[in-house]
């Protein structure tokens, strides 16, 4: 159900500049730590279908890393999210690509402590760009589902490049 609000300051009579605000209420069902949604626009053409979030599990499995070697995952995460939030043509990478990319070198590499997360930054950098390459970067609990399906050649291309770049002049990415 979509509902469209006014914005605050449009009182009766008064045009507005802004366009509506639409506010979109799912339903969703939790049990544990399985999390499903109802969300149309990612289970078309499939009208019945839920999406299951793999949220839960990628945070708690972060979590878990973290706790045992005394890591950063979480804080690198975070980085790669506001790094890409930043930066318009990494934009459309949202936080589960950037989780499972983690969640994927830290099965091959063990040192996250705080002294090599420059290292595993530009590592995440240039594993990005190899995902990228290939077209797929498939989820860390669920192999089949391809979490860079969703994107278009221009944007991988826009992506792929601005990474690129970002190899040999890291500072590319604050801009």
């Amino acid at each position: 159900m979509n509902t469209a609000l006014s914005r605050p300051g449009n009182e009766a009579g008064m045009e507005s500049v802004a366009p509506p605000l639409f506010i979109s209420m799912l339903p969703l069902l939790r049990e544990e730590d399985v999390v499903l949604t109802a969300q149309p626009e990612l289970t078309s053409p499939w009208v019945n279908a839920w999406h299951m979030s793999l949220y839960p599990w990628e945070n708690r499995r972060l979590a878990q890393l973290d706790d045992a070697d005394g890591g950063r995952r979480r804080h690198a995460l975070k980085t790669l999210k506001a790094v890409c939030r930043l930066n318009p043509s990494l934009r459309p990478l949202g936080a589960a690509p950037l989780a499972n990319l983690v969640l994927h070198l830290s099965d091959g590499e063990s040192d996250w402590s705080e002294i090599s997360l420059g290292v595993r930054f530009q590592q995440c950098v240039a594993e990005l760009i190899g995902y990228l390459e290939r077209g797929a970067l498939h989820s860390y609990f669920k192999p089949a589902v391809n979490l860079l399906s969703g994107l278009s050649e221009d944007q991988v291309d826009q992506m792929g490049f601005m990474l690129y770049c970002a190899v040999t002049e890291p500072e590319i990415l604050l801009m």
